[in-house]
């Protein structure tokens, strides 16, 4: 389901599970404005290898800016996609399982983002991991990138 952008603050506070795609960004400004536009309090790596073309999008480095702006980093690599394609194959199913609900028990009432490499939602498997959220926590989906 994809929630059309008309008013950011009123989107912010109904809106539990946010999925963005840096793809190919040189830089983290679209990023960061999402995060304070929408009140993220935490940022889901669902990525199974949180590396990236460029350095500036490796785990690390959004851990680092994570924390420079209050925000939770998780990086949970059972989230990520062994399957090359948007079908998500999780590594551990079981593992994948057991992130989702501490996920959903944590985050009640806050707002995350999934993160993945992949900008259109559409080829991307974080869009099969926010559905399973969205099961566990009866909140929309909203795909920013």
């Amino acid at each position: 389901m994809v929630v059309k952008m008309n008013n950011k603050k009123e989107l912010s506070e109904n809106v539990f599970i946010f999925t963005f795609g840096y793809g190919n960004r040189s830089n983290y400004d679209i990023f960061l404005g999402y995060l304070k536009d929408y009140h993220v309090s935490c940022v889901i790596d669902v990525r199974e290898k949180p590396r990236a073309w460029s350095r500036k999008w490796y785990g690390e480095q959004i851990e680092k800016l994570c924390i420079e702006q209050g925000i939770e980093y998780i990086s949970s690599t059972y989230l990520g996609n062994l399957s090359g394609t948007k079908e998500w194959v999780s590594p551990d199913p079981k593992k994948a399982e057991e992130v989702l609900q501490n996920i959903a028990l944590k985050h009640q009432t806050k707002s995350v983002l999934l993160l993945c490499a992949e900008m259109d939602y559409k080829r991307c498997h974080r869009t099969e991991v926010a559905n399973h959220l969205k099961e566990l926590t009866h909140q929309n989906i909203h795909h920013l990138a």
